[in-house]
């Protein structure tokens, strides 16, 4: 074991100062799935409310999910503060759910972007129960479409849809799929303004019947393109890195998991193993800087697991140790 342990020294000293001269990618933003049942605890962000006093309602974290409904003037608008875009990518998954009577059916759900508190103004995307897919700025509170809407040919609103908007400089593309889907691979919207430099991001529900509401699974925003988790990334923080080796060994739980979900086994590690190395986002979640793994930090990552080993199990992470370094 000890002498096992002791091959893995010279690649971990190699790696460490070569490490000190590898640059990082800083992406700065924020996430919340609203699983804590609160938007105003700070945690992961707060969420700012009812701007000026002019879209009241009742927002609600509750249930795990982020309810926008009762709105008094048939509009309701919520964004963090403190953290301000330029270039941003902003993405949430969300629902609008219907009334009791059967004409209370219609709403949107929306992402804003570049949001100027102090003149109302913001560029979003929505997307109703129709189906329509719309593109707009908001000067002022006063709304005009920036492109010709687009029918969605079949998914709406009214069941689980996951919108995303991206600005970079003065381009807006803005996307809408399904969850379980992958992000299309061309924008189906988009518009060329530059009218507002920057600001915060949220998202907004417009009642359109009465009685409905609109539900937010989780809202992200960041600086950098949103790039989805991949399988045999255990511990969800954005890699398959050697931190997903310790929490198989350790019997889970694993999250995007590839053999049998749920179960932790022998097979789990074999996928980990073909994936190591892959990188999978920037795992936002505290507003604060994070620096993006790298191909060097990922392989430190697994001899530092190769040296924390124990058991049967470490001459298995010494062969992924290798792996990692041949590729």
């Amino acid at each position: 074991m000890f002498a096992m342990r002791l091959k893995c020294l010279p690649l971990l000293a190699v790696m460490v100062i070569l490490l000190g001269t590898c640059p990082t990618t800083l992406a700065v933003g924020w996430s919340d799935n609203f699983n804590d049942g609160s938007v105003t605890d700070g945690s992961p962000v707060t969420w700012s409310q009812d701007l000026f006093g002019f879209f009241p309602g009742n927002y609600d974290a509750s249930s795990g999910d982020y309810s926008l409904g009762g709105a008094l003037t048939g509009q309701m608008v919520t964004w963090v503060d403190g953290v301000n875009f330029t270039n941003s990518y902003i993405r949430t998954q969300g629902v609008v759910l219907p009334g009791t009577l059967p004409t209370e059916v219609d709403g949107n759900i929306a992402i804003l972007g570049r949001l100027d508190v102090n003149s109302v103004s913001a560029y979003v995307l929505y997307v109703d129960t129709g189906g329509t897919l719309g593109l707009q700025i908001s000067l002022g509170g006063s709304l005009s479409n920036l492109a010709p809407t687009v029918n969605l040919g079949g998914i709406n609103a009214l069941s689980d849809i996951i919108i995303e908007l991206d600005m970079v400089g003065n381009q807006l593309s803005g996307y809408a799929w399904l969850p379980g889907n992958p992000k299309p691979a061309v924008p189906q919207i988009t518009a060329t303004d530059g009218t507002i430099p920057g600001g915060p991001a949220g998202v907004a529900y417009d009642e359109d019947d009465d009685n409905t509401t609109g539900l937010f699974r989780f809202v992200m925003a960041q600086d950098t393109p949103i790039v989805d988790l991949v399988p045999g990334d255990y511990n969800g923080n954005g890699a398959v890195d050697g931190a997903d080796y310790v929490q198989w060994r350790n019997g889970g739980p694993l999250a995007n998991e590839v053999h049998n979900p749920g179960t932790v086994s022998q097979e789990d590690y074999t996928e980990w193993r073909a994936r190591f190395g892959n990188v999978a986002g920037s795992g936002l979640g505290s507003g604060s800087a994070v620096p993006e793994p790298t191909g060097l930090l990922l392989a430190l990552a697994g001899l530092v697991a190769c040296w924390l080993s124990r058991g049967d199990r470490a001459q298995q992470c010494e062969n992924a140790c290798r792996s990692c370094w041949a590729c």
